[in-house]
């Protein structure tokens, strides 16, 4: 892919095909999702409930918070789309909720992997990651990769140009 002159989008060079001045990209998309998983402790819930944890006591042992804390973030999620509450009831106990994913919260999969593979890659000591990504039907590990909507592969930002996007507006020019 060839580079134009103007100024750089994502490996911080000066050479971006568009001036990034001249938009308004409020709201971002990075901040918006960032957002819904912020506190850190949304993303563990998160985390957590990729890997099947779905009742409150069991969200509690695994993301080390406090339960008031825990029921914030599960209100916040649930509130966000992400998770839905399920009612279930133990024989003999009173009916209570569990917290399952929704569409909109397994989407995250392809993200939650790309950060596993970042951490595991940079972050994660000699030792090893503590866990491991496998597909079930073969065992073979999962990773992330990015491609464009024709299957090309992108692997490095070099290869990725950012453009204003449908949302976007012209950026409000000072009259000083």
């Amino acid at each position: 892919m060839e580079h134009r002159s103007d100024p750089a989008v994502s490996d911080g060079r000066d050479d971006t095909v568009w001036d990034r001045d001249a938009w308004d990209l409020e709201p971002d998309s990075v901040a918006l999702a960032l957002r819904v998983m912020s506190p850190r402790t949304a993303g563990v819930i998160m985390r957590e409930a990729f890997f099947g944890t779905r009742r409150f006591e069991d969200f509690l042992r695994h993301v080390d918070v406090s339960s008031g804390v825990l029921s914030a973030r599960l209100r916040e999620l649930v509130d966000e789309g992400m998770l839905e509450k399920c009612p279930y009831r133990e024989p003999g106990a009173r009916v209570r909720d569990e917290y399952r994913l929704t569409d909109k919260g397994r989407s995250m999969l392809p993200v939650l992997v790309a950060l596993i593979d970042w951490a595991d890659h940079w972050l994660v000591g000699p030792q090893g990651p503590t866990v491991q990504l496998l597909h079930r039907d073969c065992g073979a590990p999962i990773t992330a990769s990015v491609t464009c909507a024709s299957g090309h592969s992108i692997t490095a930002p070099r290869n990725v140009i950012a453009a204003p996007g449908p949302g976007a507006r012209p950026a409000a020019v000072d009259s000083d």
